[in-house]
């Protein structure tokens, strides 16, 4: 064998032998987003706080594993990145060195997690979004469940997503930051809810998040 072969040999075998590296893994988290606490020892707690400052206030803690949670926003200061988190009636946020992606169900091919839910006000209104099902809540309406018949982006742009709710109407997500104009809370998807019967069709804004046992109760 020639030298010349030899050695692109050579080189050939070292490049299919080299260790794959994830771009997923060198990339930032953005949101929204869904993480869980990583790198935390098992008898410490991440600190949640008041602004996106490893000296801000304290406004809460999560403990190792806890997730998933979602991110609302995020915010680059200098070599830290930081996540805004819903807790309870406000928010904070968290050091993303300390967060690692979780996994969540979405919503059939969709890229919006079951058990997202959205609400708006005046009037005040609410629709759960399931892995099948949107089930919606007003004054006068409790709990009634319609089929998610239909799951697509908008025509050639990944946003509005559209749920179509057989028998209800259209549901339009887009990931943006949004505030209910009622409380602190930071919700990750505005809505356009489209809702329709015998008598026309009402149109209904709103925000939509995530729910998470680690930072609602």
């Amino acid at each position: 064998m020639r030298p010349f072969a030899l050695v692109s040999l050579v080189i050939v075998l070292a490049a299919c032998g080299a260790p794959e590296t994830s771009d997923a893994q060198d990339r930032p988290i953005e949101a929204p987003a869904w993480v869980a606490v990583d790198n935390v020892a098992s008898d410490d707690v991440l600190n949640i706080r008041a602004d996106a400052d490893a000296g801000s206030e304290i406004v809460g803690t999560l403990a190792p594993g806890a997730g998933p949670i979602e991110i609302a926003a995020t915010r680059q200061i200098g070599e830290a990145r930081w996540g805004l988190v819903a807790i309870q009636e406000g928010s904070g946020w968290i050091n993303l060195a300390y967060a690692s992606p979780a996994e969540v169900t979405m919503i059939g091919d969709s890229p919006i997690p079951a058990g997202t839910i959205c609400a708006g006000t005046e009037p005040f209104w609410s629709l759960e979004l399931t892995g099948e099902a949107g089930i919606y809540s007003d004054f006068e309406i409790e709990r009634e469940t319609y089929e998610i018949s239909e799951s697509e982006s908008a025509r050639s742009r990944p946003w509005p997503w559209m749920f179509g709710l057989r028998g209800s109407g259209l549901a339009l997500l887009t990931p943006e930051l949004c505030s209910d104009g009622m409380s602190d809370l930071p919700y990750a998807w505005s809505i356009l809810l489209i809702r329709h019967d015998q008598t026309g069709h009402a149109l209904y804004e709103g925000c939509c998040r995530l729910r998470s046992p680690d930072t609602d109760e």
